[in-house]
């Protein structure tokens, strides 16, 4: 099993044929791997809750919050309300996000937000009801893969899908970078390689979102039976 970043690129190099590939290329191409495949879908292991930031009542609907400071941000979760203000208490609120381009049809309208993606800003429109953290749900990006590190590297999955990131680079390598006849017929071995280790990664992470959403009642929450439930109970 490999775990680190130098296994990694021993690994590569052993699928290239055993012939070394220029180290700035072979890190582009797991770079450019890691970022396909985690964008691919809103993995669960990806999925952080960034509390640093907060919002006061003297907040109007043209009060900048920076996201600016979240540097592995990538979108917010996929969710109706990825927004909440905590009081540090009981009390909550939850805000829906609405498109950037509608700002001003929705400045009056509390519990709506909007994001300025390219300054990296979040207004929360309408009143804010009282001072709080706010609780920002979002699809993260995963540490940068150094593959001269003999850490361990791209943690945030089990090592057991590591292999995929060099199948990928090697893949690009082989398919437009060195493309000849014997990587021609080595190509489809390594694809399918590729695809059932892909296959299996995705079914893992099925059943880590099946796990969330399988108690979940969509219009009733209750500590005990609720009405109305869709639960699956064994």
């Amino acid at each position: 099993m490999i775990t680190t970043g130098t296994q990694l690129a021993t690994f590569i190099t052993e699928l290239n044929g055993g012939a070394s590939m220029d180290a700035t290329l072979m890190d582009i191409l797991v770079s450019n791997a890691k970022a396909i495949l985690e964008e691919e879908r809103p993995w669960v292991v990806l999925r952080k809750t960034d509390k640093s930031l907060s919002a006061t009542t003297a907040g109007t609907w043209q009060t900048a919050i920076s996201l600016a400071d979240i540097t592995d941000f990538s979108r917010l979760y996929e969710d109706k309300y990825p927004i909440k203000i905590f009081d540090g208490d009981q009390r909550v609120e939850y805000y829906e996000l609405v498109p950037f381009n509608q700002r001003l049809e929705f400045k009056d309208s509390s519990h709506t937000a909007v994001i300025d993606e390219n300054a990296k800003v979040l207004y929360l429109n309408g009143i804010v009801p009282f001072d709080g953290t706010l609780w920002i749900d979002y699809q993260s990006t995963s540490t940068e893969i150094d593959i001269a590190s003999d850490s361990a590297v791209w943690t945030v999955f089990p090592s057991r899908f590591l292999p995929i990131l060099g199948y990928y680079a090697i893949g690009i390598n082989k398919g437009a970078i060195d493309y000849d006849s014997i990587n021609r017929q080595m190509l489809p071995t390594n694809r399918d390689t590729f695809l059932a280790l892909k296959n299996a990664m995705e079914t893992w992470d099925d059943r880590k979102q099946s796990v969330q959403i399988r108690s979940y009642d969509p219009t009733e929450r209750y500590t005990t039976h609720r009405n109305g439930s869709i639960n699956i109970h064994d």
